[in-house]
């Protein structure tokens, strides 16, 4: 993990289009983004050009980008959205398909994150794909990415205690859609 110092600095040199920055900069997030990506399409293959696509674009954009203290993150994940957004655009929604157990979440303070960790992988994105997409959002952003509910509020244009409101139904839900017995298809 990159210490919020070493985010600033690397994003600093990475405006200016320093190779061992840019180098660092995919190294960092390119995983993190085709998991957010592959819990969002179902598919590992899309996933993995949609992170690079993200990053090429990130790179083409880079000299847009103004630092608020380690934001580098945020906004790389702004991109991804937006980048989603263009591909439901033209495709529509994703089928849902078994995931692949590489992708694993490691946040174990958090009680909501171990409920979502003893769930398997497919359970899981069968029980996010049933939330509304802001709410699916939200979780996705808060628990399997690691932001907190300001980032997440200006990633998706709400404010920190609309994060926390969608953050609390998306839960209520989950817990509803396991108390009936889990997501038999």
């Amino acid at each position: 993990m990159l210490s919020k110092k070493e985010l600033i600095d690397i994003a600093s040199r990475a405006k200016k289009y320093e190779p061992e920055a840019l180098d660092r900069l995919f190294d960092f997030y390119f995983n993190r983004l085709r998991r957010y990506m592959y819990y969002r399409t179902g598919d590992l293959e899309k996933a993995e050009d949609l992170a690079s696509e993200t990053l090429t674009e990130a790179i083409e954009k880079i000299g847009n980008f103004k630092d608020r203290g380690g934001t580098i993150g945020a906004w790389l994940f702004g991109i991804a959205r937006n980048m989603l957004a263009r591909e439901r655009a033209v495709e529509g929604k994703a089928e849902i398909v078994e995931l692949d157990e590489r992708f694993s979440t490691s946040e174990k303070d958090q009680p909501e994150t171990i409920v979502l960790e003893k769930l398997s992988h497919e359970e899981l994105y069968v029980a996010l794909s049933r939330l509304p997409d802001e709410q699916r959002e939200v979780i996705l952003l808060r628990f399997i990415e690691g932001f907190d509910a300001k980032t997440v509020g200006k990633l998706i244009g709400k404010k920190a205690g609309a994060v926390r409101a969608l953050q609390f139904r998306a839960i209520q839900s989950l817990k509803k859609i396991f108390e009936k017995g889990g997501v038999s298809r």
